[in-house]
């Protein structure tokens, strides 16, 4: 016969049997197990020295191995950046942006030498 709580083995007349109300025998091997079922009402699926929490835990194990065996690896997540890193990248793309719209020296020469020889379309005035 088996302890109701923890899960071992019984020799035959150690045993105390206490019966519920509704008439359901329970099995106990020691004052531990006992106590830790009637008095301190615990769950033996949560007491690590049981058989039933050893049931639960390999069930468990089972289950984390096969998920994790079918789950494809993830990427591995970009780092965050300081707040040094963001303003340094702030400024370059500026400057960045500065260079390619301002002009160079020299176009700038070239345009302030060419006249302008394109005279405005409108009405001519007539006097």
């Amino acid at each position: 016969m088996n302890c109701s709580f923890c899960g071992n083995e019984i020799e035959t007349g150690t045993e105390k049997i206490f019966v519920t109300k509704k008439g359901r025998a329970i099995y106990l091997c020691s004052n531990k197990c006992e106590k830790n079922l009637l008095k301190l009402k615990r769950k033996p699926r949560r007491v690590r020295w049981t058989e039933e929490y050893r049931k639960e835990k390999a069930i468990r194990l089972r289950g984390m191995v096969k998920s994790a065996e079918e789950k494809p690896k993830e990427e591995a997540k970009p780092k965050k950046k300081s707040a040094k890193k963001i303003a340094k990248a702030k400024e370059e793309k500026i400057k960045l942006t500065k260079t390619k719209t301002a002009k160079p020296k020299e176009e700038k020469a070239e345009e302030k030498k060419q006249p302008k020889t394109e005279k405005k379309k409108g009405k001519k005035s007539t006097k």
